[in-house]
């Protein structure tokens, strides 16, 4: 059926790149992962995705003639997969860079006769983290609204199918099960990717007072990526649908059947994801290494300033109480409140930064060129100075401010 080519098959330059193993899978990458609000309206009210007129003629076209169509990739030019449809079918698409900013996506509209029209809606992107410690600071983090535990396709229906076809005036009918299909998906699936990968497809029929029938899926894959507490669970879905007139129904079904067994991927893009996969598993290796080194670095000072501390602590309990005065006065100055905060700040590896947003003060972990806050208290810390916040495509609803030392 239609809905998986519209989902399914687009999503398979995803999996593959994303299921690989990878060093640490809690680092979300700002360049590749972008999550997006937008709408089934958004996205197809008033716009031809590829700015062409719908409208066409189906006349003297043999109802077994087929044209194939490319879904390409705008970053590279790259064709990424191709399908044969029925030619006197209107098949226009459009990528989508939402979920990864190197791997699109697609928005795929169908025409054709007897009052077709199928188009699927863009994809939602979820994690979920076993680890519940790992789950509530990630929830403190802009990516805290991508978590959600799994669902099945059937809830996802109850919540964004259901209402949206009864007040189009359509009545449901009832599950339709596919299982050659569902199969057929699910070993694409398999061969994709090294992890633990899963698809699961909820597909619901409806009819209407003018005869027309309609199909609404909800197609969803789901997968688990290590951690290094644990592991991760990864998963996304679209909802597909599908209208037509109730006498071409049952064909219409049999004819994007077809059109799935006609998939053909590109291998010139297959080689280009892998060596993206690669790169980006070279580049957590990197980032795991570096902080790794940072964090032995930091724990070597932090030993240091501790025995450095008890050096002079030996000193001062030592010292008679004139000298111990001095002595205090000379390591903390006259306001030793300022001087008793830097101390335990140093011990604790903190800093403490004024928001001008909030007009209060914060601790923040040390060891950072730079800070930027919202005006929620949310801070990114950040050693790049070309680096801004503010033009950051994945912070752009938020408001952020460099903040300064508090003492």
């Amino acid at each position: 059926m239609k809905r998986l080519i519209l989902m399914v098959f687009p999503c398979l330059v995803l999996v593959s790149c994303w299921g690989r193993p990878t060093t640490n899978a809690n680092d979300f990458d700002s360049e590749a992962t972008e999550y997006s609000h937008r709408t089934l309206d958004d996205d197809f009210e008033g716009d031809t995705l590829d700015g062409r007129d719908y409208h066409f003629s189906s006349k003297d076209i043999p109802s077994s003639a087929t044209k194939v169509h490319e879904l390409r990739d705008a970053r590279t030019g790259l064709t990424v997969n191709s399908t044969e449809y029925p030619a006197n079918w209107k098949v226009i698409s459009k990528p989508s860079y939402t979920i990864d900013q190197k791997l699109p996506t697609f928005l795929i509209q169908i025409t054709g006769p007897n009052g077709l029209k199928s188009f699927n809606t863009p994809i939602r992107y979820h994690v979920y983290y076993q680890d519940s410690q790992m789950a509530q600071m990630m929830r403190n983090t802009p990516y805290g609204q991508l978590i959600r535990p799994l669902v099945d396709p059937e809830q996802i229906f109850n919540e964004e199918v259901k209402t949206r076809m009864v007040n189009s005036g359509f009545n449901f009918l009832g599950e339709r099960k596919r299982p050659d299909l569902t199969r057929y998906l699910r070993n694409k699936l398999s061969s994709k990717s090294q992890m633990d990968t899963s698809l699961s497809m909820y597909d619901t029929e409806w009819e209407n007072s003018s005869g027309q029938k309609a199909m609404a899926s909800v197609s969803l894959i789901s997968m688990q990526q290590p951690t290094i507490s644990g592991s991760m669970m990864v998963w996304f879905y679209s909802v597909d649908y599908i209208f037509v007139d109730g006498k071409a129904y049952e064909s219409t079904l049999e004819h994007m059947k077809e059109a799935i067994f006609s998939y053909k991927e590109n291998p010139q893009w297959e080689r280009y994801v892998a060596q993206l996969g690669q790169q980006r598993a070279e580049e957590n290796q990197r980032r795991a290494q570096m902080a790794a080194a940072q964090h032995q670095n930091r724990m070597q000072a932090r030993w240091a300033a501790f025995n450095a501390h008890q050096e002079k602590m030996k000193g001062i309990w030592a010292a008679q109480d004139a000298n111990h005065a001095s002595f205090m006065n000379r390591n903390f100055g006259a306001g030793s409140g300022t001087g008793q905060r830097q101390f335990i700040n140093m011990i604790n590896e903190e800093e403490t930064v004024h928001n001008p947003l909030t007009g209060n003060n914060y601790q923040v972990d040390a060891g950072s060129t730079e800070y930027w806050m919202d005006s929620d208290g949310n801070h990114i810390r950040n050693d790049d100075l070309f680096y801004t916040p503010n033009g950051d495509i994945n912070l752009n609803n938020r408001e952020w401010v460099k903040v300064e030392g508090a003492y």
